[in-house]
């Protein structure tokens, strides 16, 4: 009995266990939908088709089919975002020759001027020479109306000649031979120039022997005269045209001068002869220079040039102003102490009504430049007649000028030495009277 108890019982535990599942699993048996309440039945839940087959949500072209979304060619495809060559090969960003090679930017200079330059010593436009700015080669030039602009308009070698200067000017001198020495000075104004109290040395203290005495600062003492050295005095009442030239011997054998130079002088030292024309007739014109009277030398027994060294300054003085005026000044060669540079810094004139007047200073000697000295035969010749970068200001030239600051080495030249006939020169290279040869 109790066996079978307990068999009934297995068998109900049995049958209790094989109805879980189906209870469980009806919660998606359409047979027991109420039993459970689940939506799975309602028509609401399980038969709208937008819940499950809405085209929008899976199917719809635009979401995923749209060419303007993939394929547009404007988004990856335009050339312009990837080709143009302006975004990576333009030169202008690395090769540019402007940031690196541009001469002005590391060799500027010259261009004095001048001009200019202008030459090889003074990028001033206004210096002259042949290799000057302001020159120009002759092959190449196409000559017109020179005018005062720092540059050789008319292509003969020489800047400004034209009417172009303020006073008068020392533009050629001949040291050798002896006989055929000469300097020569040019009016370059527009108006003809009283020539009285002009005055030609070939010493550096000439100011110190128009007839009153000089005293100095700083030791220095006053020089005496060599018998060659000179202080002449032209003609009273010369007068020298506008653009004309004059030429003044410094030997006396007028037509052996003009055998050498080609043209009779226009003025001479004094002591001359033939210049009378009574008895050579030959530069009867000729007329002698003026020697100042202050001392027996300012007219030396045998008044000449130094071929190595030697200054020659042209100058006026009425007589009666405080201080002459300097009007032009060339140097050549080496200075020595009987030929030195002038230099007036510490310089002072007694002047008659007593007291003194003491001359501005000049460009200190060693500042000074200077021409090469020319070889017999040969001539120094002024190139520029717009004397280059002197200073036009504080000197004691005319209107201020100082004449010693002129920049020879370039503003003038030296001609080669003459051929040779029977070891003789047969003709100076030179243009006494005329405008100089530059080229």
């Amino acid at each position: 009995m109790i066996k079978n108890a307990r068999l009934l019982v297995i068998g109900l535990l049995l049958v209790g266990c094989n109805d879980g599942p189906t209870a469980v699993g009806s919660v998606f048996d359409a047979a027991t939908p109420t039993d459970l309440g689940s939506p799975a039945d309602r028509p609401d839940a399980s038969d709208v088709p937008v819940a499950t087959d809405n085209p929008i949500a899976t199917d719809n072209p635009v979401a995923t089919d749209v060419p303007v979304a993939t394929d547009v060619p404007v988004a990856t495809d335009v050339p312009v975002a990837t080709d143009v060559p302006v975004a990576t090969d333009v030169p202008v960003a690395t090769d540019v020759p402007v940031a690196t090679d541009v001469p002005v930017a590391t060799d500027s200079g010259p261009v004095d001027s001048g001009v200019v330059d202008a030459g090889p010593a003074d990028a001033g436009p206004m210096d002259a020479g042949p290799t000057d700015a302001g020159a120009v080669d002759a092959s190449s030039c196409t000559p017109v109306t020179e005018t005062c602009n720092g540059m050789d308009d008319d292509c003969d070698g020489v800047i400004d000649e034209s009417g172009c200067g303020t006073h008068l000017l020392i533009t050629e001198v001949v040291v050798g031979p002896d006989e055929g020495e000469y300097v020569e000075i040019h009016n370059p104004t527009a108006a003809a120039i009283d020539l009285s109290n002009v005055y030609l040395s070939d010493f550096h203290d000439y100011a110190c022997y128009l007839g009153r005495a000089c005293t100095f600062t700083g030791g220095r003492t006053l020089a005496t005269p060599a018998s060659s050295d000179f202080v002449a005095r032209f003609p009273a009442g010369a007068t020298l045209a506008p653009g004309a030239y004059a030429v003044v011997s410094l030997k006396g054998n007028l037509p052996l001068f003009r055998g050498i130079a080609g043209v009779c002088p226009t003025y001479h030292l004094g002591g001359a002869t033939g210049d009378a024309g009574v008895t050579l007739g030959t530069c009867i014109a000729a007329l002698p220079m003026r020697p100042t009277g202050h001392a027996t030398n300012t007219i030396g027994t045998s008044s000449g040039l130094t071929n190595s060294t030697e200054p020659v300054v042209l100058f006026q003085w009425d007589g009666s102003a405080a201080l002459p005026v300097d009007l032009d000044y060339v140097f050549w060669g080496t200075p020595g102490s009987t030929n030195a540079q002038v230099d007036k810094t510490t310089t002072s004139i007694t002047l008659a009504a007593g007291g003194s007047a003491t001359f501005l200073p000049d460009t200190a000697a060693a500042s000074q430049q200077r021409v090469a000295a020319p070889a017999n035969g040969a001539a120094a010749v002024r190139c520029n007649y717009a004397e280059g970068t002197e200073r036009r200001t504080g000197g004691n030239g005319l209107g201020g000028h100082d004449e010693t600051s002129e920049s020879l080495m370039t503003t003038w030249r030296v001609t080669s030495a003459p051929a040779l006939v029977d070891g003789s020169i047969a003709a100076l290279n030179a243009t006494p009277g005329a405008i100089n040869n530059c080229r």
